[in-house]
């Protein structure tokens, strides 16, 4: 099972991405608090990748969470998402997948193992689930919908080419 925050799940399924993660982990559990950011708000909007994420969750795919009450004074400012994934990860002892610098530090804090989005991509070029040309444009589209920076994806495509050719 993996932890996932909201933008990791919005930007694999973006990328049509999302049921390579469930050839790696069976589950995908998120707090309460990303179901409502991605799928209430998500379905809001029109956005495809609510009605996606919606359907995995009727197939149980993708598991929603709902957290007892903790304490969120112990959390700097951050999004009710990421504290409740931050939260979950840690009550669950589970990898967390998970994007915003603030929040991945904190993570490293408390010792959560955690991974971002794009690490997450590599993953599917290193257990063979996509190629190397596949993994390029995976990338080319990550960073297009995404904050990440030219030198984080350069760093990757460099990474990347020692498994994928």
């Amino acid at each position: 099972m993996v932890i996932s925050n909201s933008s990791p799940l919005i930007q694999l399924t973006r990328l049509g991405k999302i049921n390579y993660l469930f050839k790696l982990v069976k589950h995908i559990n998120i707090p309460k608090a990303v179901y409502d950011e991605v799928v209430v708000k998500g379905k809001l909007k029109n956005y495809s990748e609510a009605f996606t994420i919606e359907s995995f969750i009727k197939e149980e795919k993708i598991v929603v969470t709902n957290l007892n009450s903790f304490d969120e004074s112990f959390y700097p400012p951050l999004s009710r998402g990421e504290l409740e994934a931050l939260e979950l990860a840690k009550q669950k002892n589970e990898l967390l997948l998970i994007d915003e610098k603030k929040a991945r530090n904190l993570a490293q804090i408390l010792q959560i193992e955690h991974q971002t989005t794009i690490a997450t991509i590599f993953e599917f070029l290193i257990s063979k689930n996509i190629d190397f040309s596949e993994y390029k444009s995976n990338l080319k589209n990550y960073a297009e919908n995404s904050w990440v920076s030219a030198d984080v994806i350069q760093e990757y495509i460099e990474k990347g080419e020692d498994y994928g050719r």
